[in-house]
């Protein structure tokens, strides 16, 4: 997620997809401000502090959308860009790793292309992230650990990938989340101030 570009919510819309199965579609007014480290919720760094020490550069944000109040921390770790999302209180939500589209297994690449080209007439990739959450709610503890060593088996995996398209009823940039099988989940536009240079 960029920052200080800001989204439109609405509810949720179920929407079909071309070979007729089901996902949600919406659009979300977030707002994403930068904040001191001190500025996180203690149990958040807390889990961070375990890892991260205050010698290394990490950046921290604060996100509105609507009511809704969430941090993240954004650091370099191994070699790729990590973003550790965590609720109003501290507690972990997921951690996404953002990747190139070439480091997805070739078939889920393509089946993920397949279908973000039934959507759209035009389309360029953006931003593609590997997002890791727990299978369980009892289990989100363990989220950060399991990422850090690289161990997914326990994992939930999707990815969150933003396209900047253009149909026949729409031009903008818009938010997809997949399942580890290529599935469509989520459908959600980005709202950007312009769309002067989406090209």
């Amino acid at each position: 997620m960029k920052s200080y570009y800001q989204i439109l919510f609405l509810l949720p819309i179920l929407t079909f997809t071309p070979d007729g199965s089901l996902f949600a579609q919406n659009t979300k007014d977030e707002v994403e401000k930068s904040i001191s480290r001190d500025a996180m919720p203690a149990n958040a760094l807390s889990q961070i502090n375990q890892f991260w020490n205050e010698e290394k550069k990490a950046d921290f944000y604060r996100q509105s959308n609507g009511e809704m109040i969430s941090y993240e921390a954004k650091l370099d770790w191994n070699g790729y860009r990590y973003s550790i999302e965590f609720d109003a209180i501290g507690s972990l939500i997921n951690v996404e790793q953002l990747i190139d589209i070439q480091e997805l297994p070739e078939a889920l690449r393509n089946t993920i292309t397949e279908e973000i080209d039934k959507q759209y007439t035009r389309f360029k990739f953006t931003r593609i992230q590997r997002q890791f959450s727990a299978s369980e709610e009892d289990e989100n503890d363990e989220i950060l650990e399991n990422v850090l060593e690289e161990d997914f088996d326990d994992l939930k995996i999707r990815y969150e990938i933003e396209v900047d398209a253009q149909n026949k009823k729409e031009l903008g940039s818009f938010e997809l989340l997949f399942d580890e099988n290529g599935n469509l989940i989520q459908k959600r536009k980005i709202v950007r101030r312009s769309l002067d240079n989406i090209w």
